[in-house]
């Protein structure tokens, strides 16, 4: 027997952990079974907008990070794709990104002292930057788990945005 082949893409493999049809799944996000097919198929490029909707209706904020790391031209650029992880490993993770930027400062402080970037300097910053990446994938990594515990109602979203209003107007 021959091995089970993997999803084209998160897109149907999402759908597919709901075992939602794809017909089904259309009708709940609002667009044509061909057009859901050829999304999953990697035929056509979901607009953002669609992505935004399978991301609330699949309750898979990885969706977003999925299409802009990938799919959008900008995106690929400047968003990292973020792994699917559980709390337990970002928080470890993130820590240790923690960890490491401590001596970013130093770094970048004696890199633009004198206001410019020389050429024994360019490795410094590559380091810096490197490191300040990683804790930004961490911190997404984090904001991706939060938003799927929310989802799933793990994290009461009404508390959770309850306490993130009340921190932005002491901040």
């Amino acid at each position: 027997m021959g091995e089970a082949k993997e999803p084209a893409t998160l897109y149907l493999s999402k759908r597919k952990s709901l075992g939602w049809s794809r017909e089904y799944a259309a009708e709940q996000l609002g667009i044509s079974d061909d057009k859901l097919e050829r999304i999953e198929n990697e035929k056509q490029l979901p607009n953002p907008q669609d992505v935004l909707i399978m991301s609330d209706v699949y309750q898979a904020p990885e969706l977003c990070n999925y299409y802009c790391s990938r799919d959008c031209e900008i995106g690929r650029r400047y968003v990292p794709e973020v792994a699917d992880s559980e709390l337990p490993g970002i928080i470890l993770k993130l820590m240790a990104s923690i960890y490491e930027v401590e001596n970013v400062e130093k770094l970048l402080v004696k890199i633009t002292a004198d206001d410019k970037i020389d050429d024994s300097e360019v490795d410094d910053l590559v380091l810096a930057q490197y490191r300040l990446e990683q804790l930004s994938i961490m911190i997404e990594a984090l904001q991706l788990c939060v938003e799927r515990k929310i989802d799933k109602g793990e994290i009461s979203k009404q508390l959770y945005d309850a306490a993130y209003g009340a921190l932005a107007e002491r901040i």
